[in-house]
């Protein structure tokens, strides 16, 4: 078994090389840039924008870091027009995500640019004591019935797992014989894959981390997740266009990992430059998401810069008491993870919002006091972290069959805000 392991490591680390993909030289890059003093790789940033010098949103050719932030946001829509209208090129790889509008966005990479991704990916999961390319249990949606996706994925040493239907015992049961390496996947996903562990009492063995990914995670679900797979579980946060752009460390930060990346937060979105990206020009890209960084002691990966707070998709993120009094939506988070905290409990919620001052909770099983018992408590915990004397939750809602499809968000704003004022 290990031995096979072995050669299915072996054959995904080949993989890299025959595509020419130098993932090893420049994962040692990685670790070099963040060795550097902060002024010293802002120096070598200016470098490698001299030499690429990508327009920014105004048409200006941007030649370092200081020009940098005269440039006005790029939007993923001006990106897209701008994308849509290039010469199309012969060579190199492409990504896309249908992105939260539903509008897609293409993302064209050299082969240098995709071997960066993936040395920043290795960079993050050698920390923790995983190489890229040893076995990967992926948990994701349905597996593509292709020829071409069953040739990759056992090229690169995955399997897919989809414990979302009803054979999606069987589906765990699976993966936990398969015995990965490690756990990759939609946080939604993997923590219905925990239950059905521990309800069935499957015992995972040889798991060294499990990565959250795409959604939002709570420390009680972190907590769950670890103890059901028996390993750490690691927060990623990134996106189609950039890959990883912070990883979590062993000491639980969430720092910024990719040494070609200068981000920088405004108060509405974070704002993500590639200085090296020569085959798109992405300066101060809009990413659609808002974050709290702050500088850290911690120097065990990447930046001493953390994320301290996601706060997620600037088009869910406010929630609304009147049509002048609003909050910030991850109240509704922090409150049903102190309940989760104070009973013991794990599950998937989502609130929304339809009328002003009014909130309807969905989770995805009946709470083991009862839907009046979560809704009271709650109601009781946003009152006093709002200050408010209202009850906020005016209906729960339980069962799997009501929470919505596709990638899970604590909190959608189903209100018509202009219309209500």
């Amino acid at each position: 078994m290990r031995l096979w392991c072995f050669l299915r490591y072996l054959i995904a680390r080949l993989t890299f090389f025959a595509l020419r993909l130098p993932v090893s030289r420049l994962e040692r890059e990685v670790s070099e840039l963040w060795r550097l003093a902060p002024e010293q790789r802002k120096k070598r940033l200016d470098e490698t924008l001299k030499s690429i010098r990508p327009r920014g949103e105004n048409g200006q050719c941007v030649s370092s870091v200081a020009q940098v932030v005269d440039q006005r946001p790029l939007t993923k829509s001006t990106f897209r027009d701008s994308a849509s209208n290039a010469p199309k090129t012969a060579s190199g790889y492409s990504r896309h995500t249908a992105g939260t509008t539903g509008d897609p966005t293409h993302i064209l990479l050299s082969k240098d640019e995709l071997a960066q991704m993936l040395a920043v990916r290795s960079y993050c999961y050698r920390h923790h004591g995983i190489r890229l390319g040893q076995r990967e249990a992926r948990i994701w949606g349905r597996a593509a019935n292709t020829f071409g996706s069953k040739v990759r994925d056992f090229l690169l040493n995955r399997k897919v797992f989809y414990p979302a239907e009803c054979n999606a015992k069987d589906t765990v049961s699976e993966l936990v014989s398969w015995k990965p390496q490690y756990v990759y996947g939609y946080t939604s996903l993997i923590l219905e894959a925990a239950q059905i562990i521990e309800e069935n009492g499957f015992k995972p063995d040889g798991v060294k981390a499990v990565i959250c990914t795409a959604e939002s995670i709570l420390p009680a679900q972190k907590r769950f997740i670890s103890s059901a797979f028996g390993a750490p579980v690691l927060e990623e946060y990134g996106s189609t266009e950039f890959d990883i752009i912070a990883f979590e460390c062993k000491k639980g930060h969430l720092h910024f990992v990719n040494p070609w990346l200068w981000v920088e937060s405004e108060y509405d979105s974070a704002l993500i430059t590639d200085v090296s990206r020569n085959s798109q020009s992405l300066v101060r890209y809009k990413l659609g998401d808002t974050f709290k960084a702050l500088e850290s002691s911690c120097e065990l990966l990447g930046d001493a810069r953390v994320i301290e707070e996601l706060q997620g998709r600037t088009a869910q993120q406010f929630a609304y008491l009147t049509p002048e009094h609003k909050f910030h939506a991850v109240v509704f988070g922090r409150a049903l993870d102190a309940y989760m905290n104070e009973f013991h409990e794990c599950f998937k919620f989502t609130v929304s919002q339809t009328e002003m001052g009014e909130f309807q909770l969905y989770v995805s099983s009946n709470p083991l006091r009862g839907a009046d018992h979560l809704k009271n408590w709650v109601n009781l915990e946003l009152r006093a972290q709002l200050n408010e004397q209202q009850d906020l939750i005016t209906t729960v809602n339980a069962g799997e069959d009501l929470m919505r499809s596709g990638k899970h968000t604590y909190f959608f704003q189903d209100l018509d805000v202009h219309v209500n004022g």
